[in-house]
């Protein structure tokens, strides 16, 4: 920061915590044409409100204002050159958590057709703890609540963190284990995926601004099918990611936002129940589940590597900017 009131700056590069504390400084910056092209990294699209993200719009009509965000705004914006990435998708896919995911499929011994790892922590996902554990569908249900297994979040957090200092203390010779398990950000709990069929997925957000976390590409990677309980814009993101699921009518009831969160809950219970009870269905999703596994461990994998050189290359165009890619590639002709 103290280069670009020093010195005319080209370019320059900051998080969404740097650009918060020096939000005045860098658009004086920009104003007085100091500074040329900001570009601020947005890991958590819901520490930028509409009234920061409104305010880059209008300093984007005139000068070069990029944000690459972790996730997506509930608003569109005309003039900020937004670049999109999805970082736990790729944090999740290190190739030692396909060995996992191999391994578990191994180790396969179905009991009961549901698992829901939904922490009570809004109404949103106490509507939906409270429809499953008020229905006879519970019983064919592995809920981690509190409510139901007496095990707070903390302790499940710290129960992680002994695994992953162990896990970094045991194989610390091995580069591989805990950057995989790490990217879970928690651990999977391979015995409750043994014995379960489906995962019901609830995002940190599932309305308005979003991002996908763990709790989404986690059972992906895991090659389990999912019922996923977010909005229609988040289902339909997925769909363009390549990633399909069994509907059977479900996802129309449940993204109509004119019934309320109780009517759709009771929709999302008898497609559990219709589940349960169809061997057909339970096949397409298996289907599905085969085809996300495939689309997320080769296409995505793949893609965020493009996309992040897509990125580069837009803010770069135009500017004396020398890439390292661009360099090496130059080197490497003898």
């Amino acid at each position: 920061m103290e280069d670009v009131e020093a010195d005319k700056v080209d370019s320059l590069i900051v998080d969404e915590h740097g650009y918060i504390k020096h939000r005045g400084k860098l658009l004086n910056a920009l104003k007085s044409k100091i500074l040329t092209t900001l570009v601020i990294f947005n890991g958590h699209p819901f520490m930028f409100d509409e009234h920061v993200l409104a305010e880059l719009d209008r300093f984007s009509v005139d000068f070069d204002i990029h944000v690459i965000c972790n996730g997506h705004y509930a608003e569109k914006y005309n003039y900020i050159k937004l670049h999109h990435i999805e970082m736990w998708e790729h944090n999740i896919s290190h190739h030692f958590n396909l060995l996992l995911a191999t391994k578990l499929q191994q180790k396969k011994n179905i009991q009961k057709t549901f698992l829901a790892q939904i922490i009570n922590k809004d109404k949103f996902r106490d509507t939906v703890i409270s429809g499953i554990t008020s229905s006879d569908i519970l019983n064919d249900t592995v809920l981690t609540d509190k409510k139901v297994t007496g095990v707070a979040r903390a302790e499940l957090i710290e129960m992680n963190n002994s695994l992953m200092r162990h896990a970094k203390e045991e194989y610390k010779e091995n580069p591989d284990v805990f950057p995989a398990l790490n990217g879970f950000a928690i651990s999977p709990n391979f015995s409750l995926y043994e014995k379960t069929f489906c995962e019901v997925v609830a995002e940190t957000k599932n309305t308005g601004a979003y991002h996908f976390t763990e709790k989404t590409f986690r059972p992906i990677a895991l090659r389990m099918p999912i019922i996923f309980l977010g909005s229609e814009s988040m289902y339909d993101r997925l769909n363009k990611y390549g990633y399909t699921f069994y509907d059977n009518q479900f996802y129309k009831h449940w993204q109509d936002e004119n019934i309320s969160l109780t009517e759709r809950v009771e929709k999302l219970v008898c497609f559990m129940k219709h589940i349960k009870e169809d061997e057909t269905a339970r096949e397409q999703m298996l289907s599905s589940a085969n085809s996300n596994f495939q689309v997320f461990w080769n296409q995505r994998k793949l893609r965020y590597y493009q996309n992040w050189n897509e990125i580069f290359d837009k803010i770069c165009a135009g500017k004396q900017i020398s890439r390292v890619v661009d360099s090496i590639y130059s080197m490497c002709n003898f």
